[in-house]
């Protein structure tokens, strides 16, 4: 982080209020309990709030709710949400470590004639675009990425390293795609004839709408026919698999290593956690929550909140599991009573 004062910070905030001295310079960004005097902290979280007042950063935002102290030589800036101004502040740090290079293409890029690239858009070494191809303004595709034919790829939308976009597949406006990721891969599907599987052809493609985020190494599948559909603003994280014909609504985050089989649609602003496994031809209602590690066999309602395998909704599954933990000692009263009323045979072991 290069140096700011903390009284230039302010400027970008939205309504800050302040106690404490906004002449000092900082230098870093630290959580509360590593913070040093030149480092900017914040709370996101409520369960740490109990470091707030031990904390030594030079300046620390804080939810308007905050009702704690501050140690004597720390700044207090009070916002609506802590986390989203410190997210302000690390777009300038990124803008400056990650610069953007200068519009062109590299002398290694391999680029079909018939491709169509803005003359602001960066192609980077190794880049190989197809026929057809359209780059938008301001697209950036860095090293060794393959671009396939007839692909699209949006205004603003940022390709990184070893990134693979299939043919006739397309990449909307300020989408970001992870080193790794693969976006049309084959849908995996097959038919049983004659003793063999026989492979189905899968002629459809992948769309991304605007906004979206794909992580690293995630592979998205191409439909069998017509499109598998990322929707706008929606963020997906590294080592996600997504099959053919998925639809997947606006604003949705699905967090790594879930897996979503063919066909099946989520809703808008749903949210699945780490290691998600669902399975094809269901639908998600709009704003479904499912919790980490779950198996989702059956259609969910709006707004419904499941977690488990099967999945229950939360806080039936948050009872199951008190009640698995009394098991043991449940088989052991069990067997007091069989002994009391005289039956001989053990149906439970100790």
């Amino acid at each position: 982080m290069k140096e700011y004062k903390i009284q230039d910070l302010l400027q970008i905030f939205s309504n800050p209020e302040v106690k404490g001295d906004t002449s000092k310079t900082l230098s870093g960004i630290a959580g509360l309990s590593e913070a040093k005097p030149s480092d900017l902290s914040f709370l996101g979280n409520k369960k740490y709030a109990h470091e707030v007042e031990k904390s030594q950063a030079g300046a620390i935002l804080l939810p308007r709710a905050y009702k704690g102290g501050v140690s004597e030589n720390t700044t207090a800036i009070f916002v609506d949400d802590p986390s989203i101004e410190l997210a302000k502040i690390c777009a300038l740090i990124e803008a400056v470590l990650w610069q953007k290079p200068k519009a062109g293409i590299h002398p290694s890029a391999v680029i079909d004639p018939s491709a169509k690239i803005a003359k602001t858009a960066i192609i980077g070494p190794n880049v190989v675009v197809s026929a057809n191809a359209k780059i938008g303004e301001g697209a950036r595709i860095q090293a060794n990425n393959y671009i396939g034919v007839s692909a699209v790829i949006g205004d603003d939308a940022w390709i990184m390293p070893n990134a693979v976009i299939m043919d006739y597949c397309e990449v909307g406006k300020r989408s970001r795609v992870q080193p790794g990721a693969v976006i049309g891969s084959d849908g995996y599907g097959y038919a049983y004839q004659d003793g063999k599987h026989i492979r189905i052809p899968q002629v459809g493609k992948v769309v991304l709408e605007d906004d979206v985020d794909i992580g690293a190494n995630t592979t998205i599948d191409r439909a069998r026919f017509d499109k598998t559909v990322v929707g706008e603003g929606t963020k997906i994280d590294n080592l996600v698999q997504i099959a053919h014909n998925v639809r997947i609504g606006k604003g949705c985050l699905i967090v790594s290593q879930t897996g979503i089989s063919g066909s099946t649609k989520l809703g808008n602003f749903c949210i699945l956690g780490g290691q998600v496994g669902v399975v094809g031809h269901i639908e998600l209602g709009d704003g479904a929550k499912v919790g980490a590690q779950s198996g989702i066999n059956h259609d969910l309602k709006p707004n419904e909140y499941v977690r488990g395998t099967p999945a229950y909704p939360f806080m039936t599954a948050h009872k199951l599991d008190i009640l698995k933990e009394k098991l043991p000692d449940l088989f052991k009263r069990l067997q007091e009573v069989e002994k009391t009323i005289g039956i001989e045979k053990k149906t439970f072991s100790k």
